[in-house]
């Protein structure tokens, strides 16, 4: 595996973990869950569900990333993006309750 390639996993290993913990501040600050697949999650296993849905979705990354040409590093850009832009939702949600502007 190239350089290049290892950063993005890396990348995209990090906001699937930021995911996860930033739903779960999320969810114990009393903020609704809005994915129905880890609503799903949660309910068949609890709060685990959180954690265990992002290795799921690291290893469906990895089972798709197997099947293209390994020079196609735009596959794990494509994981990154939204990735990142649900760890950036969750903070602002988390900001906005913990000072006080959503009660």
């Amino acid at each position: 595996m190239s350089e290049a390639v290892d950063r993005l996993w890396v990348t995209l290993v990090g906001l699937a973990a930021g995911d996860a913990i930033t739903t779960l501040v999320a969810l114990s600050l009393g903020l609704p869950e809005a994915n129905p697949v880890i609503v799903a999650a949660i309910d068949a296993v609890g709060l685990l569900g959180v954690p265990l849905s992002q290795l799921v979705y690291i290893t469906a990354a990895w089972l798709v990333v197997r099947q293209v040409d390994r020079n196609q590093h735009w596959v794990l850009a494509a994981g990154i993006v939204p990735s990142a832009l649900v760890v950036a939702n969750n903070t602002v949600w988390i900001a906005l309750v913990v000072s006080g502007v959503i009660p």
